[in-house]
């Protein structure tokens, strides 16, 4: 064989040797550089990454600046106005009151009384027909010549009888719970329509509470009170008043 290719066989096979030692004799773990350059198509794909991004960030942007300017136009041009509730208390003004001014029953006092009082009553036409005629219950007051400053129908209409000022026959031989007598002097008689084995109706109520209310700003109402309250010996009246429902 010839010494030259004898020489060139010797000298790969030291170098081989020399190559395996380095990679499977040393005890240094192999490491790779970062220093390199990426490949040639990943700026390409990191470019159409951030493209893509940049896109549905701006659809996201849009989408909710159409959102923004929606409920913009959905927001009313002024505060919502909550609906008035059904046992909310007014107070009753002259266009609320039906005048049915009676021609007895009453006295006109020599000078401005002082009014302190409230008495609510309960009655009913018990003569025949509708029981609840208001043109025949004022006739029947009338003929026993009675009266009261007020008549609150079945549906919460409010007729007024007598003036404020007059002195109504309504509460007859009667006491305050505080021992005055004469309780027609200083207090305004309600008459309410209603039977012994009858409810009052919502709007009965309603209009109690809202006229009560006119009356305590108008006079400075301290009591209120039924007619049983202040004659228990021989009233009874409001018949199933419920208390619980007068709100002043």
């Amino acid at each position: 064989m010839d010494m030259g290719l004898i020489g060139l066989i010797i000298t790969l096979v030291i170098v081989g040797l020399g190559v395996s030692y380095t990679f499977l004799g040393s005890s240094s773990p192999l490491t790779i550089e970062n220093d390199a350059p990426a490949p040639a198509g990943l700026g390409l794909y990191e470019s159409l990454t951030t493209e893509a991004s940049d896109i549905v960030s701006t659809e996201e942007e849009r989408v909710e600046a159409e959102i923004d300017a929606l409920e913009e136009n959905l927001k009313p041009e002024s505060p919502l106005v909550q609906p008035k509730e059904a046992d909310e208390v007014k107070v009753v003004t002259e266009t609320d009151i039906v005048d049915r001014l009676m021609s007895t029953g009453f006295a006109v006092p020599a000078k401005a009384r002082a009014i302190d009082t409230i008495v609510l009553h309960s009655s009913y036409n018990s003569l025949g027909g509708d029981p609840y005629a208001v043109g025949k219950l004022v006739e029947i007051y009338e003929s026993y010549g009675v009266s009261a400053h007020y008549l609150i129908d079945r549906g919460g209409k409010i007729y007024r009888l007598v003036g404020d000022q007059n002195i109504a026959y309504h509460a007859g031989a009667s006491k305050m719970p505080d021992g005055r007598k004469n309780v027609n002097d200083f207090s305004i008689g309600i008459e309410i329509m209603n039977k012994e084995d009858t409810e009052y109706t919502k709007a009965q109520y309603e209009a109690v509470n809202d006229l009560v209310a006119s009356l305590k700003e108008k006079h400075g109402i301290k009591y209120v009170v039924g007619h049983g309250d202040i004659a228990p010996d021989r009233k009874t009246d409001p018949w199933n008043f419920d208390w619980k429902k007068l709100k002043n």
